[in-house]
């Protein structure tokens, strides 16, 4: 196989784009404002940069998917629902119900429900956690 045909060529050339474009971007901004797009951009271009190292040195071998589309299917239908009904519902109520769509869609073998209750307390903790590091902190209006 050719090694500037592997697959994680593509996606390593987006984020490096999406990353550049972010850094870009983030130079119009306030010294605050710009904090969260410089980390964000900063680190799509670290790890388009070494996904593309791996993909040109290394070349892992592509295994062939197994299984169907319907998981990947449901779960960009769920993120894709998040990002519609954000601004209508607020970011709270949607990212909770949000978040335990996708962790049960997620889910591939049969686990306790006290297993899904503390994964679920899990991320309710941490989106909480955001909720007040972006509303309160850093003064950033969630919807």
């Amino acid at each position: 196989m050719n090694k500037l045909l592997h697959r994680d060529i593509a996606a390593a050339s987006g984020l490096l784009v999406i990353g550049g474009y972010a850094l870009w971007e983030a130079r119009q901004m306030s010294v605050f404002g710009a904090i969260f797009p410089q980390l964000a951009g900063a680190g799509m271009v670290l790890g388009a940069i070494l996904l593309l190292i791996r993909a040109i040195v290394w070349a892992p071998a592509v295994p062939q998917a197994d299984g169907t589309l319907l998981r990947p299917l449901l779960m960009l239908a769920a993120l894709a629902g998040w990002a519609i009904l954000l601004p209508i519902f607020g970011f709270v109520p949607v990212s909770l119900v949000g978040a335990g769509v996708c962790m049960l869609i997620a889910q591939q073998t049969m686990v306790p429900m006290r297993v899904l209750a503390l994964q679920f307390a899990g991320l309710a903790g941490l989106i909480l956690l955001v909720a007040v590091l972006f509303g309160r902190l850093l003064n950033v209006p969630l919807p």
